[in-house]
């Protein structure tokens, strides 16, 4: 099995993160994807679900870290506006990335026939 590579956004945002203790969002584990050509049926409604598990996790990222920017209120700076902006575009560009080497690795199955 495949693990999906964090992309290089994410690295980024997360070095640039770490000093922040104060963070109360966590980002959510990778997802691991079967290779399709060499999966089996099971493997893949596995990977659905885990799929559809991190979806909703990195909705719920998303929500925290709106929430954590909107709990600073008027006193958010430009800088906590940045940091906002760049954790949740580096989550959505995962939550893609996780959604195409899904869908790549369901049309591989279906093209090997393991269905």
């Amino acid at each position: 099995m495949s693990r999906i590579a964090v992309p290089a956004v994410i690295a980024l945002a997360a070095a640039l993160l770490a000093p922040l203790a104060q963070a109360a969002c966590t980002y959510p584990p990778e997802v691991t994807i079967p290779e399709g050509k060499t999966a089996t049926k099971a493997d893949m409604q596995a990977a659905s679900g885990a799929v559809k598990e991190y979806m909703a996790k990195v909705e719920d990222y998303l929500a925290c870290l709106d929430k954590e920017e909107a709990d600073l209120g008027e006193a958010v700076t430009d800088e906590q506006k940045q940091l906002h902006t760049s954790r949740h575009n580096a989550a959505v560009d995962a939550l893609n990335a996780v959604a195409a080497r899904y869908n790549e690795q369901v049309q591989a199955f279906k093209k090997a026939g393991n269905q």
